[in-house]
């Protein structure tokens, strides 16, 4: 090659230059002389390796030439310095009528069609901006887009923020220079912006999801977060006694669902729920929806979420400062009622002695911003307390026809049951961020929930004895007993249930450009117990009193009713106590729980433009949970001294009727004297052994001491470490998002040791099936020797993707896969090792438990429309392999290596099968506000949606049909709203007699009236209709017949609120 052939390279850089800029905007190649000097030096190089002489010019020109490029594409920025710098573009989103920066409003360059979306506290950023004017569109379902040319100097930030108005307000009057005007307060409907936030959120989101303003669906007054979350699709409830306690999600159980706060997973403690199945699953108790901006439900995760969650998360976020402008005060005072005590007058109930049944509540919140907007703090405190009556009744049947009696069906026993209740609430919230520098701000969340359940179950079980005494031709609806046998069994129970939940969540977030870091650290405590003695001075319950040889006839009006009307026909009179046994108490109720959960995760997320706008984010994680289970009621069981064989607690009969008028099943009950039924008065029980404790013997035998301290106590600790990256990006009409997690799993049972049946033997200790016959046998064979932890881990990794593209500006498809888990419930992992030696049998759980792995697949496609309108259909589907079963096993393949030889016994544990569960769903859903009707309807808004389920194999509580519908209504001071949902039949067992929940049907109304700016009073009132819940029980060809009926009342909340 002679001198000249650096020329060689001038020339491809002719050629090549006007193919990187095209391809590559923004750009800047290296000048002529650079490339000479590159070139040079690029020939030297080359020529330093040996080549056969007919190939060397060619292949070094071209080797050259390919390096010439790589230099055009990675070291072109050395260059840069030489021309212009790009420069950025920040500012805020502002609603001038509410007062509130908006989350999700895009951002348009006019341009290039790059679209930006702000973040909390309506920021945003454009970066890597070309200097010159630019012009910028801003726009937010059912507001006026709003447009604005900023000139952008090189390496310069521009700040330009925005205001957005509703386009109910006509088009936004401007200034001379053209600015937004300000304008007098204009009121837009809750509903109407509340549905714009949630629109805004799901279109903006790389994963499915539904998402809901708290200001949609009216005033929850009590706080139920579960009451907020029941009107979006794919959610189901878990209730007890018509209260959410737990959450389902398309089609799977409660321990599916991840729920979290602002991202972290909050400690959640159930003492009822102890090491059950679904010990997992967060409980609602103890949360209140009045420190809740939002909720946002996904169907589809991604990399930056913890994996256990193959239903989905559903993320509850809280209310904070940078939200507002300036300082905002709401105060809101509430009277709540329930429909059959809707009066001032003291009556009996909950528990035996007489209160008012109408309760107040209040919500304080405030929120400002101080040192020069440097500081904004947001201070919410809520109370709440309302009276609510729950009646069941429970009704068995005999299907063993024979001969001699061929009726198909015979009751054999009804239950009635009458919870009253009072339920509270009180939440504390504080949250503060401080900008310590421009880049740097450090925030802080405190969180206090407190919950107090005072739930007097007052139970009467009316047995018939055997099926031929049971007289009648059609006894599904009228029946006569004419034996002794027959019983009525009085047992109310005080149920007082207590709870709380601290949390501290301290972060920080660092800005340097388009690179963010954060860090985000929590601590959650969470206990709950029960205590009927010590809050209500009440014993638990009286051990079920019962009179035994009565006769009675029972008639009810059909098969799916429970309007049972019993009269005594003869025997004792069940008006009087002093035909009634002397039971075992249980002076107090042992059940506790508790959780706490510590994590730290650190999280970078940076921007990228090199080729394609990449958004890169990476983090680690660790969390570590702890959980106590203890339930030592059996210990607490006494007798009374001295008692008759019968009446012993005859004196201490309750002051409150069991009165079926207020439970509103159209029930009675009439004794052979005219009366009801004795039942006795838990209060002044509790009363007589707190006074004369000696007058009772603890009767504490080996088998309530092995239950109480032995079975049910566990103690289980696990931590989880993760990491994770995720990249998201746009091509063309396409974004892309993958990702990676990896989640490591440790977990340590704290479980005893137990002694042997031979050290138990030496001792001088019975024993039977390997259990100590005797309380020092017990003690000495599970305490004497030091717990052993029993340790096991796992570990897994989890893929996620998603796709949307964009079918038009506003119509999107939208593709969804993830890799989830649903990890073993602490019942299987944690507990007491039970060795039977005549069954050759050892009881264990399982810590080496591998979790349930997940595959979710989902589609979407949804279209946008003005005004604030959307109509999407959702389709998924789950693929769960690994569910728990029990399983035996030899003692090698479980892995026994304990000190005692076991190799001929069998091992019954839980285990992971290699059966498979496919659920698959579908939702369809429309909301739209109809201000484009005329006059008084323009106040309109409607959604609807309907979820359809269904699973490969027969599943508990799967609803396979399901309704949800709204409409609300705002006419100048007034709104009204209606929500209703509908549940088809869906099956409660797998197992045993077939049983299924029949078809519901729940209304729910309330409404405002606004007095003036700044005060609104409202209303509310739940299940309007007092529609019951029916379990119906059908076997072979039978007509299906009510064996569970509930209803809750109706519900009703009348408050005012004002706001400055």
């Amino acid at each position: 090659m002679n001198v000249n052939e650096p020329d060689v390279y001038l020339g491809l850089q002719r050629r090549v230059t006007p193919n990187l800029r095209a391809s590559l905007p923004g750009l800047s190649p290296p000048c002529a002389d650079e490339v000479r000097v590159v070139a040079r030096f690029l020939l030297n190089l080359v020529a330093a390796y040996p080549m056969k002489s007919d190939q060397s010019s060619r292949l070094r020109v071209r080797v050259s030439a390919l390096l010439v490029i790589a230099f055009h594409l990675f070291l072109a920025p050395i260059g840069m310095a030489q021309s212009p710098v790009p420069g950025a573009i920040t500012g805020r989103i502002f609603n001038p009528a509410s007062g509130e920066y908006i989350r999700n409003a895009q951002i348009r360059i006019e341009s290039t069609g790059e679209l930006i979306t702000s973040e909390d506290g309506g920021y945003y950023r454009v970066s890597r901006v070309a200097p010159g004017p630019v012009t910028l569109i801003a726009s937010f379902t059912g507001y006026q887009s709003v447009t604005a040319t900023v000139q952008v100097a090189s390496g310069a930030t521009v700040t330009r923020d925005f205001e957005l108005f509703s386009t109910l307000q006509g088009p936004a009057a401007k200034d001379a220079a053209g600015a937004p005007l300000k304008l007098t307060a204009f009121t837009v409907s809750s509903a109407r912006e509340g549905n714009a936030k949630a629109i805004m959120e799901q279109r903006n989101s790389m994963n499915i999801t539904n998402s809901v303003a708290s200001d949609v669906f009216g005033d929850v007054a009590e706080g139920n977060v579960g009451e907020f979350l029941k009107h979006m699709p794919g959610v189901e409830l878990d209730l007890v006694q018509g209260e959410v306690r737990t959450i389902r999600l398309r089609g799977l159980d409660s321990e599916y669902t991840q729920v979290t706060i602002d991202g972290v997973s909050l400690g959640s403690a159930d003492a009822n729920a102890g090491a059950a199945g679904n010990a997992r699953a967060f409980s609602f108790e103890q949360v209140s929806l009045a420190s809740m901006e939002s909720i946002e439900v996904s169907k589809t995760i991604s990399a930056d979420v913890d994996a256990n969650a193959p239903a989905g998360t559903i993320n509850l976020k809280t209310k904070r400062a940078f939200d507002r402008a300036g300082r905002r005060v709401s105060m809101a005072a509430n009277l709540t009622a329930f429909s059959t005590r809707f009066n001032l007058d003291e009556s009996y109930g909950p528990d035996d002695r007489k209160s008012r049944k109408i309760h107040p509540g209040g919500i304080f919140d405030y929120s400002d911003v101080f040192f020069n907007k440097r500081l904004g703090i947001n201070l919410n405190i809520s109370e709440s307390m309302a009276y609510s009556a729950n009646a069941r009744t429970t009704t068995t049947y005999n299907y063993a026809s024979t001969v001699a009696d061929p009726r198909p069906v015979v009751p054999t026993s009804i239950n009635f049951l009458h919870a009253p209740r009072t339920n509270r609430r009180s939440t504390v919230n504080f949250t503060s961020d401080f900008k310590a520098t421009e880049r740097l701000v450090l925030s802080l969340t405190l969180l206090y929930n407190y919950a107090a359940l005072n739930n007097p179950q007052r139970s009467l079980t009316f047995n018939t004895g055997a099926r031929a005494t049971v007289v009648g031709a059609n006894p599904l609806t009228s029946f006569t007993t004419n034996n002794a046998a027959a019983s009525v069994v009085s047992n109310p129970a005080a149920i007082v249930k207590l709870g709380q939940t601290m949390t501290v969540v301290p972060k920080f977030e660092y800005r340097l450009g388009d690179l963010l870091i954060e860090g985000k650290f929590a601590g959650s405590n969470s206990i709950s117990w029960y205590d009927p003695r010590g809050r209500q001075g009440s014993i638990r319950d009286a051990g079920g009193p019962t009179l035994t040889g009565l006769t009675y006839t029972a008639r009810r009006s059909e098969l799916k009713s429970v309007d049972w009307h019993i009269v005594q026909t003869g025997g004792p009179d069940m008006a009087n106590g002093a035909n009634f046994t002397n039971p075992t108490i249980q002076i107090d109720d042992g059940r506790y729980a508790l959780t706490d959960v510590y994590s730290g995760e650190i999280i970078g997320t940076l921007k990228t433009n090199k080729f394609l706008p990449i958004v890169w984010k990476t983090g680690v994680k660790r969390r570590s949970e702890t959980r106590d289970f203890l339930v030592d009621t059996e210990s607490l069981r006494y007798t009374l001294n001295g008692a008759p064989a019968l009446g012993g607690y005859a004196a201490y009969n309750s002051p409150f009727d069991f009165d079926m008028g207020a439970t509103n099943t159209d029930a009675s009950l009439r004794s052979i004297g005219g009366g009801t039924v004795w039942t006795p008065d838990l209060v002044r029980l509790g009363g007589l052994y707190r006074d004369n404790p000696n007058g009772f013997t603890n009767s504490l035998t080996a088998a309530n001491f092995y239950n109480a301290f032995v079975a049910n106590t566990r103690r289980y600790e696990e931590t989880i470490d993760a990491a994770f990256i995720m990249a998201t990006t746009t091509v063309g009409r396409f974004n892309l998002r993958a990702g990676l997690r990896r989640e490591e799993t440790s977990g340590d049972a704290l479980q005893f040791n137990p002694r042997s049946p031979a050290e138990l033997a030496a001792a001088g200790f019975a024993e039977t099936n390997g259990r100590a016959t005797t309380i020092d046998g017990l003690k000495y064979q599970y305490f004497s020797k030091p717990r052993t932890h029993r340790l096991g881990n796992y570990s897994n990794l989890f893929p996620s993707a998603s796709l949307k593209y964009k079918i038009s500006p506003n119509f999107d498809a939208q593709l969804g896969f993830s890799s989830t888990i649903r990890r073993p419930t602490f019942r299987d992992i944690a507990g007491v090792e039970d060795i039977n030696d005549e069954a050759l049998l050892v009881n264990t759980p399982n810590p080496s438990l591998k979790p349930e792995k997940s595959k979710n697949f989902a589609g979407r496609v949804a279209y946008y429309f003005e005004p604030v309108g959307i109509l999407a259909v959702n389709l998924y589907q789950n693929n769960v392999k690994g569910l728990f079963i029990t399983n035996n096993l030899t003692a090698e393949e479980f892995g026994y290596k304990g000190d005692l030889d076991l190799s001929a016994y069998t091992f019954r544990t839980t285990t992971s099968s290699i059966n498979d569960v496919t659920v698959r769903g579908m939702e369809l859903e429309y909301s739209q506000s109809l201000s484009f009707l005329p006059g008084l309807l323009s106040g309109l808004n409607v959604r609807a949606s309907y979820t359809r389920n269904y699973a490969s194999i027969k599943r508990a509580n799967l609803v396979p049909h399901s309704i949800n519908a709204g409409l609300s209504y705002s006419y100048r001071k007034l709104n009204l709203y209606s929500n209703l949902n509908w549940r088809d039949n869906f099956p409660t067992n797998v197992t045993g007699n077939p049983r299924f929940y029949r078809h519901r049907s729940n209304l729910d109304i309330g409404g405002g009236y606004r007095i003036n700016n700044t005060i609104n009073f409202f209303f509310s009132a739940r299940n309007i209709f007092n529609e019951p819940y029916l379990i119906m029980e059908q076997v072979g060809v039978n007509a299906p017949a009510v064996q569970f009926y509930e209803v809750n009342g109706i519900n009703w909340t009348f408050g005012v609120k004002t706001v400055f």
